[in-house]
């Protein structure tokens, strides 16, 4: 009997293996919440003379905490002073550099902290002087094991995910559903374990946490700052939250008396739960009390059924020789709770994919964490069939069964049921809750890498928050970044380049005029120095109503003539 379920639990695991895997390496790095909107000098690119310092700029606020922006160089040296800082909009990292650096190839490297808790890493090149760029030079960026560690991430964040739901479920299901005979022992060793394993889960999350965010691999952990950084967050606050739930589902299990045991239960179930909405997606994703609440309702309720399944599983299976009316009133207790549990699921897992969204079917279909949902959609549909077959027929089929068997109407009656055809319902139960524990497993392995994508909705806003456009003049061309194109404060990043696309000095300083012809603005001047190369970058509150703008650069290209371009910039709200 031990061997079939461990075979079971086998397959699950194998299934998520791969899946986890496939789904990584599909979803990478890339997945990454802060996306990188322009750096200084331009990625790829060679300047002259030695630039002062170096900065990558980002589609939304990012901290640095132990991480930041370090420079190499070929011999993989690093040549920066060593202190980043980030600029007061929140969305540029910068470094200063060495003075007067030789000419050569050299490697920056950001590593950051986005808004919703997630480490974002990764490096661009550039060159001094006219030599060309070494593209060898990456090797020295030390994010080539990033991708081993965003899968360990997966890895231990299923963990976490599974074994605390099990725990959670597990408990209730002890103290709720079942009817308290011998083999709820082995339930509550299971119980246990999985209290255990998931705080190992945990373990992993910050270990991978900390290797992410300060490039130190495993010696993260060993590094008082880089931990206390990486606790002292959101992160320190969900896992401090899971223990305390932790801890109470583990004491539910020792307590003799019922209500004592029924309320750690329940209350530990729902601390575990809603210690899994301090950190990550649900609080970015406005309106946030919306996203918040749906979020722990949705674990809770995803708790409870995962977790009954695998207690349904394990009595099922235990109990196949045994008298089987007590086991009955237990399947009817299960699928009546199940059903309002299932209720509470679709309705919160509604609200979730409607504001990761923002009801959208184009960021549904054309994103990963879309296409991932309507993977996790697809399967837990398969699911709900199933779990409807066995409440509409199965249950009823197998109570009505066992209650002709203990109390027969009369010696003439012929049964509705006969004995080949109540074991063959039992056996059905035990197939049918057991593929759903096993594909409950497999979505489980989908949120572990669901939650490091990006949501649909701030994908597809991402390219609407950057304003990124490129027009030719008489010098070559001229590029104009916008971050965050929204209404406030922005940082404009403006690039003069010739027909090859190498930096080009037009001027010393650049004339920004802001003009907003539909209100009957008229144009305010700023003036901004060289940051580089033909590279300007200007931050100011000018552009502080939504609409679209007329941005104007006038480069004085000689005493005697200036070079103006028009930009069209549309700022929303």
């Amino acid at each position: 009997m031990h061997l079939v379920i461990g075979r079971s639990i086998a397959r699950a695991i194998l299934t998520f293996s791969a899946l986890v895997a496939v789904l990584s390496l599909s979803a990478g790095v890339a997945s990454a919440h802060a996306g990188l909107v322009s750096t200084t000098p331009t990625d790829n690119t060679s300047v002259t003379p030695s630039p002062a310092k170096v900065s990558a700029t980002f589609s939304e606020r990012v901290s640095i905490g132990v991480g930041g922006l370090t420079v190499r160089n070929t011999n993989g040296l690093r040549v920066d002073t060593g202190s980043s800082s980030v600029d007061s909009v929140g969305t540029t990292v910068s470094v200063a550099l060495q003075p007067t650096l030789p000419d050569g190839t050299y490697v920056a490297t950001y590593r950051v902290l986005s808004a919703d808790g997630h480490p974002v890493s990764a490096s661009f090149l550039f060159g001094i002087g006219s030599g060309p760029i070494d593209a060898n030079a990456a090797s020295f960026s030390g994010t080539g094991g990033n991708r081993t560690w965003e899968i360990a991430g997966a890895f231990a964040r299923f963990l976490m995910y599974a074994s605390a739901l099990l725990a959670a479920g597990l408990v209730f299901f002890l103290a709720f559903i079942h009817d308290r005979d011998e083999d709820r022992w082995r339930l509550i060793s299971w119980a246990r374990i999985a209290t255990i394993t998931a705080l190992f889960g945990a373990a992993g999350v910050v270990t991978v946490q900390a290797a992410l965010l300060s490039g130190k691999n495993l010696s993260a952990i060993t590094d008082g700052g880089v931990l206390g950084d990486v606790l002292n967050s959101r992160l320190g606050w969900s896992l401090a939250a899971l223990t305390m739930g932790l801890i109470a589902v583990h004491l539910s299990t020792d307590i003799q008396n019922v209500i004592a045991s029924q309320s750690l239960a329940l209350y530990g179930g729902l601390a575990t739960a809603a210690s899994f909405a301090i950190w990550g997606h649900s609080t970015e994703l406005t309106p946030v009390w919306l996203s918040t609440t749906a979020d722990i309702v949705h674990v809770a309720a995803a708790a409870f059924w995962f977790g009954g399944i695998v207690g349904m599983v394990m009595v099922l299976r235990r109990r196949g020789n045994r008298p089987a009316a007590p086991t009955a009133q237990i399947v009817s207790r299960f699928s009546t709770a199940a059903a309002i549990s299932v209720g509470l699921l679709a309705a919160a897992g509604i609200a979730l994919s409607w504001n990761a969204t923002g009801g959208s079917w184009n960021a549904l279909v054309s994103t990963t964490y879309g296409r991932l949902l309507l993977v996790k959609v697809g399967i837990t549909a398969g699911i709900l069939a199933i779990a409807g077959y066995n409440r509409s027929w199965l249950v009823p089929a197998i109570v009505q069964g066992e209650a002709e068997l203990a109390n027969p109407s009369s010696e003439t009656a012929e049964p509705a049921f006969t004995d080949e055809q109540r074991a063959s319902n039992w056996s059905l139960l035990r197939r049918a809750v057991t593929i759903e524990a096993i594909a409950l497993v497999v979505i489980m392995g989908i949120t572990s890498v669901l939650v490091n994508v990006t949501p649909a909705r701030t994908a597809i806003a991402g390219a609407d928050r950057v304003v990124n456009q490129t027009q030719t003049v008489a010098t070559g061309t001229v590029n104009l970044v916008v971050v965050p194109a929204r209404v406030g404060e922005n940082t404009l990043h403006i690039q003069y380049a010739d027909s090859s696309g190498k930096p080009i000095d037009v001027a010393n300083t650049l004339t920004i005029e802001f003009s907003l012809p539909s209100a009957d603005l008229s144009a305010i001047s700023r003036q901004t120095a060289k940051a580089g190369p033909g590279h300007f970058i200007y931050t100011g509150p000018e552009l502080s109503i939504a609409g679209t703008w007329t941005v104007t650069l006038v480069a004085r290209t000689s005493d005697f003539s200036e070079q103006r371009t028009s930009f069209q910039v549309p700022i929303s709200k």
